[in-house]
């Protein structure tokens, strides 16, 4: 039975590799269609070309090495070994001949979008090309640049929580965009299990490549540690198996929102995207808008010291963790000037580390000062030790016709008795 493989479109060595008994003489040619593989020119011919007078080396594994040309679309190469009279051959062939083929596809596409709810746009910024919502790659080459705004559909403010980011192992914030290695634990049919290494971040539909998988192998299905394959493979145990999207490879992806774009109106973000490996399908990476903007405005969270038995003045504007990491304090939405800062809920037995809890100077519900201020006093509880824990919540209005809230668990207020 002839070994089939699928590979990407760019130019690229292939090894051929088999293994026989030591002195077996052999021809062997390849073919695309109906031109021949030039061994010596590395290219392909109408006129017919042999490899002849081969033989299998006292390593018993013979290799030879060739050449597969970039194309643009897909095509196929089938190789063929003849054995010479007097030789019998150990290969595994068609009645052909064929001891495998190779799959080569072509002008594959990795396309960039981005998606919203209902109440939010994602649109083109103006520039040409340079839309959101379907920037393509098609090679290595290539970095991607797509700028778009993002609005809401009756005008609201729209309001950033966090910045996109990208990482290998599951994506991040964009889907089919990461890499999966994992060793084979065991392995039976068509079910592998990957044992302490897991399946995690490995979806239904990716493509599976690794020493002993052929032809175009995917992910039927993945429960826990164990993925089941589209065909049974001839695998070792402990052997890395890689698994992705359509055997494409992302270098690196980024997200960048332009300076005060949080709390106005239109919100402009770029992206940036560049791939390390083109796959052998046609893929598409969504970035969801929903998962780090809304209209509703930022209560960042807030984390302070509180001495035993005393007490700690809050200023949740200039000392809460905004959206651009721990580096980075202070409430950086464009009207947050106009925000209107209220406690939402109070320390509580429910809140504490310990039976005890403290108190906040400014009850539920309660303003926090005039807009643009955020000020609370929190105060130990009696019998608060070093160590012990507590939190409460605020939330802001923005002062938009039709105001907004936060969300009532984003403004979490932590604090550490010291």
């Amino acid at each position: 039975m002839a070994i089939s493989k699928t590979t990407g479109y760019r130019r690229q060595i292939r090894t051929i590799e088999f293994s026989g008994s030591s002195g077996a003489k052999f021809e062997m040619y390849v073919k695309q269609s109906t031109n021949y593989y030039n061994w010596d020119t590395n290219s392909f011919q109408t006129t017919e070309k042999i490899l002849k007078n081969q033989e299998i080396p006292s390593s018993g594994v013979y290799t030879k090495n060739i050449i597969i040309p970039t194309v643009t679309s897909d095509t196929s190469y089938d190789f063929y070994v003849r054995p010479l009279p007097g030789t019998t051959s150990s290969v595994s062939t068609t009645n052909e001949q064929k001891i495998g083929v190779l799959y080569q596809k072509g002008g594959k596409t990795m396309t960039f979008t981005a998606t919203e709810s209902s109440a939010l746009v994602v649109q083109n910024s103006g520039s040409a090309g340079t839309d959101l919502t379907g920037g393509t790659l098609t090679d290595n080459l290539t970095t991607l640049t797509q700028t778009g705004t993002i609005t809401e559909t009756s005008g609201l403010f729209v309001y950033i929580h966090e910045i996109p980011s990208w990482n290998i192992n599951d994506g991040g914030n964009w889907t089919n965009a990461n890499i999966v290695t994992s060793k084979v634990s065991s392995f039976s049919g068509t079910k592998v299990y990957l044992g302490e290494d897991g399946g995690d971040n490995i979806s239904s539909g990716y493509a599976v490549t690794g020493k002993g998988i052929a032809d175009e192998i995917t992910v039927s299905s993945i429960s826990g540690d164990i993925v089941t394959l589209s065909a049974a493979q001839n695998l070792t145990q402990g052997q890395e198996l890689t698994f992705s999207p359509g055997e494409w490879a992302v270098e690196y992806m980024s997200a960048r929102f332009t300076a005060g774009a949080s709390g106005t109106a239109t919100v402009t973000m770029e992206t940036t995207h560049k791939v390390k490996e083109v796959g052998i399908t046609n893929v598409t990476s969504v970035l969801d808008v929903d998962a780090f903007a809304s209209v509703k405005p930022n209560a960042f969270p807030v984390s302070v010291n509180c001495p035993a038995g005393g007490n700690v003045v809050i200023n949740v504007v200039d000392e809460c963790t905004n959206y651009l990491g721990s580096d980075f304090f202070g409430d950086i939405d464009s009207n947050q000037e106009t925000k209107e800062y209220i406690i939402h809920s109070v320390p509580s037995d429910t809140t504490t580390s310990t039976d005890v809890y403290g108190t906040s100077s400014v009850a539920a519900s309660a303003s926090m000062g005039s807009t643009g201020v955020g000020v609370v006093t929190y105060t130990a509880a009696a019998g608060m030790q070093a160590g012990d824990t507590d939190y409460f919540y605020y939330k802001t209005t923005d002062a938009q016709s039709t105001p907004v809230a936060s969300a009532t668990d984003q403004g979490k207020i932590s604090i550490t008795i010291v």
